[in-house]
C-alpha cells in the first residue's frame, strides 16, 4: 500500500463570526497547492481514492489535488481526519477502503505526529508545511512503526 499525507494549503484567518471548520484556502493557499500538484503529476502515477477531512480548507485543497491529478472519483469526506485525528484510527481507515494508492488530506500536528507513528517505533521529528506531501509505502496493509517514508515534500520545493 502506498500512503500520500497531504497538509492543506494556506487558510484565511478565521473571520468573526466563523467557525474554525469553515475557513477557506486564502488566494496564495489555491496557488501554492495548484502549483505544487501540478508537479505532483509527474510522479504519482496513480491514486485510488482520495479521503479527507470535512474542514473546508482540507476539502478544498483536495479537490484542487483531484483536478491536477485527474482523479475521477468522489473525495471521501471523514471526521476521522479532522484535527485531532489519531493514527490507529487513520490507520483503521485506510485499510478499510479498498485500494492500493490512497491520498488523505489533513491537519497538523497530525500529520507530523502520523508520520512519526508510521515509520518509527522510537519517534521521529517531522517538520510537515501546510501543502506539502509525503510518501509512506507499506508492504500490504498500513500498520503502526511498518512504514517507509520515500520522501516528504515541501510545496516550495515547486516555487519558481
Amino acid at each position: 500500500m502506498n500512503l500520500y499525507l497531504v497538509r492543506h494549503a494556506d487558510a484565511e484567518k478565521t473571520p468573526p463570526g466563523k467557525k474554525d471548520e469553515e475557513r477557506r484556502l486564502s488566494k496564495e493557499g489555491k496557488e501554492r497547492i495548484l502549483g505544487a500538484a501540478e508537479q505532483w503529476f509527474y510522479f504519482i502515477k496513480k491514486i485510488d481514492l482520495i479521503c479527507t477531512s470535512p474542514f473546508i480548507r482540507a476539502v478544498e485543497t483536495a479537490e484542487i489535488i483531484a483536478r491536477c491529478l485527474e482523479y475521477k472519483s468522489e473525495i471521501i469526506k471523514n471526521k476521522v481526519l479532522a484535527p485531532g485525528s489519531s493514527t490507529r484510527d487513520l490507520i483503521e481507515l485506510i485499510n478499510a477502503l479498498d485500494g492500493n494508492d490512497i491520498m488523505v488530506v489533513g491537519h497538523q500536528p497530525d500529520l507530523s505526529e502520523h508520520v512519526s507513528n508510521l515509520i518509527s517505533s522510537n519517534g521521529a521529528l517531522v517538520d510537515f508545511k501546510k501543502a506539502a506531501i509525503a510518501k509512506i509505502s507499506f508492504n500490504g496493509k498500513a500498520n503502526l512503526s511498518k512504514g517507509y517514508l520515500e520522501y516528504l515534500i515541501p510545496s516550495t520545493a515547486f516555487l519558481q
